[in-house]
């Protein structure tokens, strides 16, 4: 099958493909843009699309507002249920933040932080990346 070059944002050579997937829901191109590369540095394979991610491991979901936070959770659980939801806000917000891990989300990350930041909770959702990729 072949995959649209739009669809799969891999950052990283074969030698460090892993099985490790994230789908990300609700970002534009360059916010996915960015999250590739984050994400291709711990050696996860990013998907924009349901259908190519079969089966995630990881769900990050970017939420503009408040309102759009169970919405987007109610997707990200109907996607695949199981997995951790890291739900991504425009700014820290503690009344957001809340809200998203009373709705189900694993984890939030502000996007006005440093993006070392976002590496280091990924490797606390996904230890074993911490002695594969730096």
């Amino acid at each position: 099958m072949v995959v649209p070059a739009w669809t799969l944002l891999w950052c990283g050579d074969v030698a460090s493909l892993r099985t490790t997937r994230a789908l990300l829901l609700g970002a534009d191109e360059s916010l996915a843009s960015l999250l590739a590369d984050v994400l291709g540095d711990l050696g996860i394979a990013l998907f924009l699309d349901v259908a190519d991610a079969a089966g995630p491991d990881l769900v990050l979901a970017h939420v503009e507002r408040g309102e759009a936070i169970l919405p987007i959770l109610t997707r990200a659980r109907a996607c695949a249920a199981a997995v951790p939801i890291l739900v991504l806000l425009p700014f820290a917000d503690e009344r957001l933040v809340s809200r998203a891990l009373c709705q189900g989300a694993r984890a939030c990350f502000a996007l006005g932080r440093p993006l070392d930041e976002l590496r280091a909770l990924l490797r606390t959702q996904f230890p074993s990346l911490e002695t594969t990729h730096g």
